[in-house]
Protein backbone atom coordinates (compact mmCIF):
# COMPACT_ATOMS: atom_id res chain seq x y z
CA UNK A 1 0.00 0.00 0.00
CA UNK A 2 2.96 2.23 0.72
CA UNK A 3 4.51 2.05 -2.96
CA UNK A 4 0.62 2.75 -4.30
CA UNK A 5 0.23 5.74 -2.32
CA UNK A 6 3.78 7.24 -3.37
CA UNK A 7 2.91 6.86 -6.66
CA UNK A 8 -0.51 7.93 -6.36
CA UNK A 9 0.68 11.68 -4.84
CA UNK A 10 3.19 11.93 -7.56
CA UNK A 11 0.78 11.20 -10.06
CA UNK A 12 -1.72 13.27 -8.27
CA UNK A 13 0.38 16.50 -7.11
CA UNK A 14 3.58 16.57 -9.98
CA UNK A 15 2.13 15.13 -13.16
CA UNK A 16 -1.01 16.82 -13.70
CA UNK A 17 -3.05 13.36 -12.53
CA UNK A 18 -1.59 11.77 -15.63
CA UNK A 19 0.07 8.87 -15.35
CA UNK A 20 1.26 8.08 -18.70
CA UNK A 21 3.76 10.80 -17.68
CA UNK A 22 5.63 8.48 -15.57
CA UNK A 23 7.99 6.47 -17.01
CA UNK A 24 9.53 4.48 -13.57
CA UNK A 25 9.49 4.57 -9.83
CA UNK A 26 11.99 3.06 -7.72
CA UNK A 27 11.85 2.48 -3.68
CA UNK A 28 13.61 1.09 -1.08
CA UNK A 29 11.68 0.78 2.37
CA UNK A 30 14.23 1.83 5.31
CA UNK A 31 10.92 1.66 7.95
CA UNK A 32 7.47 0.59 9.25
CA UNK A 33 4.02 2.29 8.15
CA UNK A 34 1.24 1.04 9.99
CA UNK A 35 -2.37 1.31 9.23
CA UNK A 36 -4.09 5.00 9.47
CA UNK A 37 -0.49 6.29 9.84
CA UNK A 38 0.27 10.10 7.16
CA UNK A 39 2.75 10.39 5.16
CA UNK A 40 4.57 13.58 4.39
CA UNK A 41 6.57 13.35 0.83
CA UNK A 42 9.50 15.54 0.06
CA UNK A 43 10.54 15.57 -3.55
CA UNK A 44 13.77 16.81 -4.90
CA UNK A 45 14.57 17.48 -8.96
CA UNK A 46 17.83 16.00 -9.82
CA UNK A 47 17.93 17.18 -13.62
CA UNK A 48 14.98 17.74 -16.19
CA UNK A 49 13.21 14.23 -16.05
CA UNK A 50 14.58 12.64 -12.66
CA UNK A 51 13.74 13.08 -8.99
CA UNK A 52 14.24 11.88 -5.87
CA UNK A 53 11.96 11.62 -2.88
CA UNK A 54 11.62 10.41 0.75
CA UNK A 55 8.33 9.24 2.56
CA UNK A 56 8.32 10.19 6.45
CA UNK A 57 5.78 8.93 8.76
CA UNK A 58 4.15 11.94 10.02
CA UNK A 59 3.44 11.57 13.75
CA UNK A 60 6.44 9.48 14.59
CA UNK A 61 9.08 11.46 12.19
CA UNK A 62 10.78 8.88 10.87
CA UNK A 63 11.61 7.82 7.29
CA UNK A 64 9.30 5.04 5.47
CA UNK A 65 10.56 4.94 1.99
CA UNK A 66 12.97 6.58 -0.08
CA UNK A 67 13.40 6.56 -4.13
CA UNK A 68 13.64 7.75 -7.20
CA UNK A 69 11.42 8.29 -10.20
CA UNK A 70 11.63 9.10 -13.64
CA UNK A 71 9.18 11.34 -15.85
CA UNK A 72 8.52 11.10 -19.51
CA UNK A 73 6.22 13.82 -21.81
CA UNK A 74 2.71 12.97 -21.81
CA UNK A 75 0.94 10.60 -23.84
CA UNK A 76 0.19 12.42 -27.64
CA UNK A 77 -3.68 11.52 -28.44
Amino acid sequence: ATYGTIARVIVQNLLKNDSTRLGSIRIRFVGHVYPGETLDISVWKIDENNYIYEAEVRNRKTKAAIGLFETREAAKL
